[in-house]
């Protein structure tokens, strides 16, 4: 670590020593997370548990931190608006926040200021604020749908800059052929879908198989396999009734469209590419599109803008092709990216 970036790196470290007390199940406020959460978030509690236990950034390399600091600019306050998607997320921001500034406020989300409440009570440095007031000169970090991200750009004075981060969804690319290689991509494309029920921008929700039909379909039936066991060992929490309505029509869509494999809380939809159609994307709830394609290229560029991450599970060569294909995009191993490195806001996509 260099001497320039001491302050910043005590109080990113302060955030993380916040966040430890969280997932330590004996702690207190770790008790309390577990108790507060699944209310909160809707979630159930095993869900809380796992996204505890297994997202939540505590670790993170000094190469990391290094990055982070790097990549955020040092400026003289900074404003944090939270979304309620995903509650570990408030930690990520807040740590991005104390990277740039030792004048940190943060507005929680309405619907979900339990997570930001018990860091703050932890200990981590910053405010927690009803509304975001920013000077000329400061810098705004802003988490949300891309309707909220416009009117918090409309209403900002023209000297303060914005960083917006809005809605995204993941994407999983298998290359894959026998049936231990398909087992293991569809164990680790599960471990990707059901912490957070889906409602993250690293979520996997379209599943692109690089190969015949048959191929696809192998991995889909294997899916709904783990997906299946997952649900008796982390149950799916309550969707809303707008998530209840948007599963519903994505279901009837699919199994119109093409083939649907469907338990009662998670769903499979299978279907060979159309070259020129737009891909089916399902809604948050443990939904997953796969798609047979004979090249991932496609697919993936008419989903550019949209796609936040992308796991892959194949040779080398895929990952560095898919490098080269998103480069705004998050590129991990499948079954890792629910759990990125803490370099800086998870979404590098350029929204306004």
């Amino acid at each position: 670590m260099t001497h320039a970036y001491g302050p910043r790196l005590e109080r990113v470290h302060r955030a993380l020593k916040a966040a430890a007390c969280l997932v330590d199940p004996l702690h207190p406020l770790g008790i309390r997370a577990r108790s507060l959460l699944p209310a909160a978030t809707g979630l159930s509690p095993q869900n809380v548990e796992l996204c505890l236990r297994e997202c939540l950034e505590i670790a993170p390399s000094d190469a990391e931190l290094r990055a982070l600091c790097c990549t955020t600019p040092e400026v003289p306050a900074a404003h944090v608006l939270l979304s309620a998607n995903v509650f570990v997320g408030a930690h990520r921001a807040i740590a991005v926040g104390l990277a740039a500034s030792e004048l940190v406020s943060v507005r929680p989300s309405r619907r979900e200021p339990q997570m930001t409440e018990l860091l703050r009570e932890a200990g981590a440095p910053f405010r927690i604020v009803e509304e975001l007031r920013p000077s000329a000169g400061d810098h705004v970090w802003a988490y949300g749908s891309d309707e909220t991200l416009r009117s918090v750009r409309s209403a900002l004075p023209s000297a303060v800059t914005l960083h917006a981060h809005g809605s995204g969804f993941g994407v999983a690319v298998v290359s894959a052929s026998s049936p231990p290689e398909l087992e293991a991509a569809a164990s680790a494309l599960a471990r990707d879908v059901v912490p957070f029920d889906q409602r993250g921008c690293l979520s996997p929700r379209v599943a692109l198989v690089s190969g015949n039909f048959e191929t696809a379909r192998r991995l889909a039936e294997a899916l709904v396999a783990h997906l299946a066991r997952f649900e008796e060992q982390v149950p799916r929490g309550e969707l809303s009734a707008d998530e209840r309505a948007a599963e519903r029509r994505y279901r009837d869509l699919a199994a119109y469209s093409g083939e649907l494999f469907a338990g009662t809380r998670y769903a499979v939809s299978l279907r060979a590419e159309t070259p020129g159609e737009p891909l089916l994307v399902p809604p948050v709830g443990r939904n997953v599109h796969v798609v047979s394609t004979a090249d991932v290229g496609a697919p993936l560029d008419a989903m550019r803008d949209a796609v936040t991450a992308v796991g892959v599970f194949g040779a080398d060569s895929l990952r560095d092709r898919l490098l080269s294909l998103m480069p705004a995009a998050r590129v991990s191993a499948l079954g890792c990216m629910q759990r990125p490195p803490l370099d800086g806001p998870v979404d590098r996509r350029t929204f306004l």
